[in-house]
């Protein structure tokens, strides 16, 4: 039944998609009988999403993938490692949507910890995606200390790498987990990689780089270190005029 409504959401008939969207929130609610199809509902979302146009509808069925990953992460994530192919912008979508909720991002980043180290998938181009993918979430699942953190990051640099795709995937990931107060403290150890970012990333990657500057900036100032707060909001400052010039133009 589920796998109908998401195709039906993809038809040409508004009336469909409308009848459609509201019938899958009814069917969330009674899930205990499609539960098992979470893998064929993963691969029918991947497949519809594409032509899913409408906002209400595209925002019910990431909605959809989000609580699916809660429930059965372990599903979700094995299926899209499994269909997505390299560079797949669909599964980059659906990896971004659930990255940006806080308790579906551990509970994803904790399986792809897992299924990253048991299996040979590729998430997106390169085996150094896997391995970019994989060092977050060690460092986001690991109960590691400040002293811990900061040597292990210095290590796995993952920011440092050029595909505009897998730096925006860790930067949404990096914005969810930031809003804790402890990460955003242990995140001090990447700013001269975010500062990297910023000189080289696009439009869209500079914004989240700066919405991971200023939380981590925030738990510095608390920490009273005004004075480190001090010279990287001067070195900030130019890339936030940018962005606001860059917002002008699209208007």
């Amino acid at each position: 039944m589920v796998l109908v409504f998401i195709d039906a959401m993809s038809d040409s008939s508004t009336f469909d998609k409308v009848a459609a969207r509201n019938m899958l929130g009814m069917v969330k609610r009674n899930c205990d009988f499609w539960l098992v199809d979470v893998p064929k509902i993963t691969s029918c979302i991947h497949k519809a999403l594409g032509c899913i146009n409408m906002a209400p509808a595209r925002r019910s069925v990431m909605s959809l993938i989000v609580w699916m990953a809660d429930k059965c992460p372990g599903e979700v994530v094995s299926t899209l490692l499994t269909i997505a192919p390299p560079g797949d912008s669909t599964a980059l979508a659906l990896w971004e949507v659930m990255f940006s909720v806080p308790h579906t991002l551990q509970n994803v980043l904790k399986e792809l910890l897992i299924q990253l180290q048991d299996r040979h998938y590729r998430v997106l181009y390169t085996h150094w995606v896997d391995t970019a993918i994989l060092r977050l979430a060690i460092l986001a699942s690991s109960d590691l200390q400040d002293e811990e953190f900061a040597p292990m990051y210095l290590v796995m640099r993952f920011l440092r790498q050029r595909r505009p795709a897998v730096l925006s995937l860790l930067l949404r990931a990096m914005m969810t987990l930031s809003q804790r107060g402890e990460m955003a403290r242990k995140m001090k150890v990447m700013l001269p990689d975010l500062m990297w970012v910023l000189q080289y990333g696009n439009k869209a990657i500079k914004i989240k780089a700066l919405v991971v500057f200023r939380n981590v900036m925030a738990q510095l100032e608390r920490e009273k270190a005004s004075p480190i707060a001090v010279r990287l909001a001067e070195f900030l400052l130019p890339f936030f005029d940018d962005v606001r010039l860059m917002y002008k133009a699209d208007v």
